[in-house]
């Protein structure tokens, strides 16, 4: 390619008008780089219609004149020949336009009436489709086109090409950049109604926490209640047994009847009677004070540093009087003391659902019942275990257990917010996950995992 050609093409590649999106000043650059370079007096762009049927001037350059979405339009009915050609998609090279069989059709019509003698059409392309052509036309005496020129002009269509690229590029953005205001206005309006309804929710949530929460020490309260009368029933009848030995023994003694041998059958009695009524105290001051503690853990909403062992066994040990009503065998696996920066009652409530789920569906058809619950501390997590040894989770409910109000008990009284209640203490209070393990063959397993401080 000669090189003013090259020259020319280069400046036109380069500028920054044809990738800035504006079609008519890229195609005012393009047919002046054609006219420049082949040194002719009209250039113009013609693009066809969708439907192939006709092209259309787009853009004309005609010496000093300059014109704009020209209302002149070629029919493929008119021009069959001329349009055949362009069906090829190559170049319309016609060196002779008044004779040549693609643009003679032209020769009266058009050609004649302009003085052109030339013509050379190249076609434009976008994503491999053909949209138009560049018409260069020469007037005076027939020229040859040689093929750096028809190189070259067809490097300057592809150009074009690319100019339309950019145009579509920015009407793109414009529509996105409108789609994206919209948008943002939607995304507003409905972040304002999720963020009114995820504060309704987050009071809900709290009221069923607390809810759940006295329900637990209800549940508590009933088995602990349970569990104090056979100590204390106990040592009212042993004292009430003392009582009366005691009156017997003196009524003989007031009738001078009281002898060594009934004497010493009363003293061993009322110390057997003492050491019955002290040992049976003694266990309904141990359940009491265990339940005191146990109370405290699970109303205790403070984050503090604790040793989450000694918490959960706590909270084990509150538990035992409704355990041992459902003859259930739980057991902490030993363990080093573990440092935990949390929520003490978020814990105790986590052990107790956990618990009391186990309680309402895992165990109706087994008769020796297990619970355990193992920790283990794995890179700056603690991972709490809690298995059973019931009937396991189905697999077909496994994606619903811990929504709120699912449950599978709904007609013995279940409420469906034990799971939830503790997904949300170990996801949001916590900071951790819990998900069931994949195997549920041998029983339902929580695997739960939380940072060991926040």
């Amino acid at each position: 390619m000669p090189k003013n050609l090259y020259d020319t093409l280069l400046d036109v590649s380069k500028s920054s008008m044809i990738d800035a999106g504006d079609m008519q000043t890229a195609g005012l650059l393009i047919l002046t780089a054609a006219i420049h370079g082949l040194g002719i007096q009209r250039a113009g762009i013609w693009l066809l219609t969708e439907d192939k049927q006709a092209i259309c001037g787009k853009m004309l350059i005609d010496g000093d004149d300059c014109k704009l979405d020209s209302d002149l339009c070629l029919a493929r009915s008119d021009f069959p020949n001329y349009f055949a050609s362009l069906d090829s998609e190559r170049a319309v090279v016609a060196n002779h336009a008044l004779t040549d069989p693609s643009t003679c059709e032209f020769r009266d019509t058009y050609s004649i009436p302009h003085g052109i003698s030339s013509m050379l059409d190249a076609p434009i392309r976008h994503h491999g489709i053909m949209l138009g052509i560049i018409c260069c036309e020469h007037q005076g005496e027939a020229r040859v086109w040689t093929n750096e020129e028809i190189a070259f002009v067809s490097a300057l269509a592809d150009t074009y090409g690319r100019a339309v690229s950019a145009a579509q590029r920015n009407d793109y953005e414009r529509k996105l950049q409108e789609i994206n205001s919209q948008l943002e206005q939607k995304i507003n309006e409905r972040t304002e109604g999720l963020q009114r309804a995820l504060e309704n929710l987050h009071t809900a949530q709290a009221k069923l926490i607390e809810s759940e929460k006295l329900a637990s020490l209800g549940r508590l309260v009933s088995s602990l209640a349970h569990e104090i009368n056979t100590p204390l029933g106990i040592a009212v009848t042993s004292s009430s047994h003392c009582a009366s030995e005691l009156k017997k023994v003196q009524q003989l003694y007031r009738n001078e009847q009281l002898n060594e041998e009934e004497f010493a059958q009363f003293l061993q009695g009322m110390d057997d009677g003492l050491q019955l009524i002290n040992h049976n105290l003694t266990r309904a001051a141990g359940l009491v004070r265990d339940f005191k503690l146990s109370g405290a853990i699970h109303i205790a909403d403070d984050q503090e540093v604790f040793d989450l062992r000694a918490c959960i066994e706590l909270s084990l040990k509150g538990l035992q009087p409704l355990l041992r009503k459902h003859q259930i065998h739980c057991e902490l696996l030993p363990g080093s003391a573990q440092p935990f920066n949390g929520y003490p009652g978020a814990i105790a409530q986590i052990i107790t659902n956990l618990i009391t789920n186990s309680i309402h569906h895992a165990f109706a058809a087994t008769d020796q019942k297990h619970i355990t619950i193992t920790l283990a501390l794995e890179a700056e997590h603690i991972h709490l275990i809690y298995r059973d040894n019931g009937c396991g989770v189905p697999a077909d409910i496994r994606d619903k257990i811990f929504e709120p109000f699912f449950t599978t008990a709904r007609r013995t009284g279940g409420s469906g917010l034990g799971l939830s209640i503790v997904y949300n203490l170990v996801t949001q209070k916590l900071g951790g996950l819990i998900e069931l393990a994949e195997d549920q063959s041998r029983g339902a397993v929580f695997i739960i995992k939380v940072p060991t401080a926040r």
